[in-house]
C-alpha cells in the first residue's frame, strides 16, 4: 500500500524487488532506507552505502504504523 511511509522514489530494479519479489522497504528518515529481503536479511542503505542490519530491526521499521517514524542506531 502506498502512503507517505514508503513514498520514496525507486528505480526500475528497485520497484521490481518491492513488487515482484518479495523485497520490502521503507524511508527512514531523510534518504535513509530499510529493505528487507525475502530471505530475511536486513540492510540500512544511506548517503555511506548499504550496512547490513539485525533483521529484527527492520521488520520493527516496516510494521510501524504510517506517520510512525523510526530510526536505526
Amino acid at each position: 500500500q502506498t502512503g507517505t511511509h514508503n513514498s520514496g522514489p525507486l528505480g526500475r530494479r528497485h520497484h521490481r524487488w518491492k513488487t515482484h519479489a518479495g523485497y520490502q522497504s521503507r524511508q527512514c528518515g531523510e534518504g535513509r532506507y530499510v529493505w528487507l529481503t525475502p530471505h530475511g536479511l536486513g540492510f540500512l542503505v544511506d548517503h555511506t552505502g548499504t550496512h547490513r542490519i539485525h533483521p529484527e530491526k527492520a521488520r520493527t521499521i516496516l510494521q510501524a504504523p504510517p506517520g510512525v517514524d523510526l530510526y536505526v542506531a
